[in-house]
């Protein structure tokens, strides 16, 4: 949509919007800085030469090159600071083998996370490094792709400020900062792009412990995680989440909600 200039001739002021979360029903978070992840999608292939099953010595084998590969990048966190926050996660393995043919090519398809830009610039390269050498190891090939980029959700204190005054109008006092994640959202385009604020919105049978901690609500449903199979959200929390992008809207548009750009 940036891209394509879609929105140029509406000229946005400032975006908008929300993220629900098994927290407190009706309860905000929102924290300036940080907030979201930088991610991007890493795409490791691992060529060899196919051969028959039964004679693996007549070809080359990418199979354990790929395991090996995996085992590598769970310890590349070892290489960064313990103090930046990042995660490297293979979630999808794909050969074009079958049970009697040692294919020629695996692709492994993972996750990068992390909050800084430089260090997902250095992680990438470490990344790079380790499947490339991996794979030689070997006798095979390798190459990381890094796709799909997203930059952080990273706030302005001042854009934190000027929506205080309209998410409290609608929630009270129910509103908290919460620590970094490592989940993303490219709402992070539109941050950048037009100013702004992205918070999250509780909507599960849950209380806050005394150390501000989520503790299931006796009686409830319980917490589960986002895109997990048993999430869920109640249904009477959706009119608050309504009620939210209401008043953030009109309140911008009436010039209560709104930072003035630098120089200004």
């Amino acid at each position: 949509m940036l891209r394509s200039g879609v929105l140029d001739p509406f000229a946005p002021s400032m975006a908008f919007g929300m993220h629900v979360v098994p927290g407190p029903k009706g309860y905000v978070a929102v924290r300036t800085g940080p907030q979201y992840a930088a991610s991007a999608l890493v795409r490791i292939t691992i060529t060899g030469a196919q051969v028959h099953g039964s004679t693996p010595w007549m070809g080359v084998d990418p199979m354990p090159a790929a395991a090996a590969v995996i085992q590598a990048v769970g310890q590349l966190y070892r290489q960064v600071p313990a103090t930046e926050p990042v995660t490297i996660s293979i979630g999808h393995v794909e050969d074009v083998g079958r049970f009697n043919i040692i294919g020629e090519r695996v692709c492994l398809y993972g996750t990068v996370r992390v909050l800084s830009p430089a260090v997902m610039e250095d992680v990438q390269r470490r990344l790079t490094r380790t499947v490339e050498h991996t794979a030689q190891v070997y006798g095979c090939t390798g190459t990381a792709e890094f796709l799909q980029p997203v930059p952080a959700v990273a706030h302005d204190p001042a854009w934190v400020d000027a929506a205080m005054s309209s998410l409290r109008r609608v929630v009270g006092d129910r509103i908290g900062e919460i620590p970094p994640t490592l989940g993303y959202d490219d709402v992070s385009e539109f941050i950048d792009a037009y100013g702004g604020v992205y918070i999250m919105l509780g909507v599960q049978d849950v209380d806050l412990d005394s150390a501000g901690r989520p503790s299931p609500t006796p009686g409830g449903r319980g917490v589960a995680p986002n895109h997990s199979p048993k999430f869920y959200a109640d249904d009477d929390t959706l009119q608050i989440g309504v009620r939210l992008h209401a008043h953030v809207a009109v309140d911008h548009l009436a010039g209560a909600l709104a930072v003035s750009p630098p120089g200004a």
